[in-house]
């Protein structure tokens, strides 16, 4: 008897202690999910750069980009994949994908707007990436150099 009683606070305890456990366990599944939610949510990661940053000449023509190809690496930064053989990194993930980036490389960004590809330049060059280069014109002169380029091919 006396042993029974003995056993009974840690019995109690015991049970107590699962019931914490439980709700720790609940509460921080519950953060898990919320900070899941709001990165999913988040739009894209600032890649502004300072207004007195001054990254010097950083564009290119399509034709002089189109033969990066071969020797340098083409940053295709549209919504969906439009250049095949390109490193894609979307602009809302150029912040987070800025380790792909080849840094021993003359790297062209092909934006669909050409702004893009423009802040996409200036936030690589400030990051230490200095021979990057915005296609003048674009995706539109990106292909246009690729349709004449495919032209004299044939």
């Amino acid at each position: 008897m006396f042993g029974k009683v003995l056993n009974l606070p840690f019995k109690v305890l015991g049970g107590v202690a699962r019931v914490v456990q439980a709700q720790e366990a609940k509460k921080w599944t519950e953060h898990a999910e919320r900070d899941a939610d709001s990165a999913r949510k988040a739009s894209s990661m600032d890649i502004s750069v300072p207004s007195d940053f001054d990254p010097g000449a950083f564009h290119l023509s399509g034709t002089d980009a189109h033969g990066l190809m071969q020797t340098g690496c083409i940053l295709d930064a549209c919504t969906q994949p439009s250049i095949p053989g390109a490193l894609h990194i979307p602009l809302r993930d150029i912040g987070i994908g800025i380790a792909e980036v080849p840094a021993d490389r003359r790297v062209a960004v092909v934006a669909e707007r050409p702004e893009d590809a423009d802040r996409i330049v200036l936030f690589l060059r400030h990051r230490g990436l200095d021979d990057t280069w915005a296609v003048t014109g674009g995706l539109r002169a990106w292909k246009q150099a690729d349709d004449a380029t495919k032209r004299t091919e044939t």
